[in-house]
């Protein structure tokens, strides 16, 4: 989308495990625009029926560590999509 990209995770938990992730480099989910927040989720709906299609998934896990005491390892918002 215009304000956000999935990748494919370097060390995935399984299978399938992608990223979604705002274009703009922020590390929490209170800095971004409103704007930014709805295309992330919306974003995140759209790979996530792209990602269960493709792995014959029944559901999925979605996971956001937004901040560093919440064991975010890496300083930009991304939302965990794990195939189940």
């Amino acid at each position: 989308s215009g304000s956000s990209l999935a990748v494919v995770n370097l060390k995935p938990l399984l299978p399938g495990h992608v990223l979604v992730i705002p274009r703009r480099c922020v590390p929490t989910l209170a800095e971004l625009t409103p704007e930014e927040v709805a295309d992330l989720w919306r974003s995140v709906r759209e790979v996530q029926k792209i990602v269960e299609e493709y792995h014959g998934a029944k559901g999925a896990n979605i996971g956001v560590q937004d901040g560093r005491d919440a064991g975010q390892s890496v300083p930009h918002v991304h939302v965990h999509i794990l195939p189940r």
